[in-house]
């Protein structure tokens, strides 16, 4: 690939046959997105393709396959691609000759996976409807995806950055011509922010405002630290292109997760500080805009909502922060802290299959009296459902298992690319996007993860998973 070099401020750029590949994966992932599943025959055969002619565009595809990022929902087929990946993960798992670090960090995971089936044991739920969401806490473990790609092969870590650039800035375009050529879903059906579903034969046209949701833009997150680096360099179209992207997507929460990787993520402690002071500038001006242009862009809308924190007299003016976030936690904490179960959690309940009367509230807080009653779990802001789920052990258990995982690869260069990942889906899931029990967050990480693993992989000799077996890969 005659990609930009990863030491220089060259701007990026590839080859048109190559964008061409990159264009017409994501338009064959709209295509499932849009229901038309047969696709899926020639998505596969494309996959082979690609492993056959460029892993880094390989991983990065099955990455998208994997996690969808907004060109499709996950509950198309019987069975979730992401529970396929979590699958080949549990394989690696199994017969992967670990090297010291891989092992370190699967030995962690498995302590934090035994940790959640403890907590789930102490439910009143049925193990069986608590693994359908145990498992999007298990995501993480397609971190050994990227070790089979490349098993045995060299792998370079500007490639994999140019692979995952070029993707997102096709995706980034996606939303530009659903929101404002197409004015509809076509190109991403699964970022309907209206709940509406699209599929080939019934499209869904709205208006040139409708919101696009924005789990596509979670792959320009670990592109910050390329951009902030030099390792990679935009052009003014490509910074227009992801301003218009994040536009379509309307969601402050996305923008604020790289606004706070791009000043966090500097070199030194100065710069760090200067550019802390300017996301405060930036900030403060995209709130006096979106008040001078009518509030399209919801960041004078949401900081204001900060008032009622202050103003609240009661648990009804509560629940009116954060667009409605607030109404769906205080009746669940209340529950929690009912049935003494704050530090350990309700398990992982289901919306749909808990039928347990001990975990069915009423709502007070809800307009519409037919949705009051509900199961207490499923809040859009993904920190308190860790909470309902595993409660606050759980929750440090979580926080300190990503942390160590960044103190097991400090060293190495790439290191900043998880921390930026970790830091942007864990902003993401205060606004109910990402986080760190969503499937798009988690797949994102876990390739980011096995990408730095494979980046410092260390060769031996004669490599084996056993006496007999060879082995897949070492670090």
């Amino acid at each position: 690939m005659t990609l930009t070099k990863s030491h220089t401020t060259e701007t990026f750029r590839m080859p048109a046959a190559q964008w061409w590949q990159a264009i017409a994966f994501c338009l064959l992932m709209s295509l499932y997105g849009l229901q038309f599943l047969p696709i899926l025959l020639v998505i596969a055969l494309w996959l082979i393709k690609m492993w056959k002619q460029n892993r880094y565009f390989f991983l990065v595809e099955v990455m998208i396959l994997v996690g969808h990022f907004g060109l499709a929902n996950f509950n198309l087929l019987p069975i979730r691609i992401s529970d396929m990946g979590m699958a080949i993960g549990v394989i690696m798992l199994i017969i992967y000759r670990k090297s010291p670090k891989v092992r370190l960090i699967t030995i962690a995971m498995l302590g934090y996976f035994a940790l959640m089936i403890f907590f789930a044991t102490k439910s009143l739920e049925s193990m069986s409807i608590q693994f359908l969401n145990m498992r999007n806490y298990m995501t993480i473990i397609g971190f050994f995806i990227p070790l089979l790609t490349f098993a045995n092969k060299e792998f370079e870590w500007s490639k994999f950055l140019e692979a995952l650039t070029a993707h997102a800035l096709v995706i980034c375009g996606f939303y530009v011509v659903d929101a404002y050529i197409i004015g509809g879903f076509m190109l991403l059906p699964a970022t309907n922010a209206n709940g509406i579903v699209v599929t080939y034969y019934d499209p869904y046209y709205s208006n040139y405002t409708a919101r696009h949701y924005p789990p596509g833009l979670y792959l320009l997150l670990p592109l910050v630290p390329a951009i902030t680096f030099n390792k990679i360099k935009l052009s003014i179209d490509h910074y227009i292109l992801i301003a218009l992207s994040l536009l379509a997507s309307r969601t402050n929460t996305m923008l604020f997760a790289l606004l706070i990787c791009w000043a966090f993520f500097r070199p030194q402690i100065k710069q760090i500080i200067k550019y802390i002071l300017a996301l405060v500038i930036v900030v403060i001006a995209l709130y006096h805009i979106d008040v001078q242009t009518g509030g399209y862009m919801r960041v004078a809308e949401n900081i204001d909502q900060f008032s009622i924190l202050e103003l609240a007299e009661d648990d009804e003016d509560l629940a009116k922060f954060g667009t409605g976030r607030m109404a769906q936690i205080l009746p669940k904490w209340e529950l929690l802290e009912r049935m003494d179960r704050v530090n350990i959690g309700f398990g992982f309940l289901h919306r749909d299959k808990t039928t347990n009367p001990h975990y069915i509230i009423k709502n007070p807080f809800y307009t519409d009296v037919t949705q009051s009653e509900e199961v207490a779990t499923g809040v859009e802001v993904t920190q308190v459902q860790t909470i309902l789920d595993i409660g606050l052990y759980g929750l440090i258990a979580q926080t300190l298992f990503y942390i160590g995982i960044y103190f097991i690869i400090r060293k190495y260069e790439q290191s900043k690319y998880y921390l930026s990942t970790l830091v942007g889906i864990s902003v993401l899931g205060i606004g109910g996007f990402a986080g760190l029990n969503s499937v798009h967050g988690l797949v994102l990480l876990s390739f980011v993860l096995g990408a730095i693993l494979c980046a410092n992989k260390e060769r031996q000799p004669s490599p084996s998973i056993s006496h007999s077996t060879p082995r897949l890969l070492t670090e």
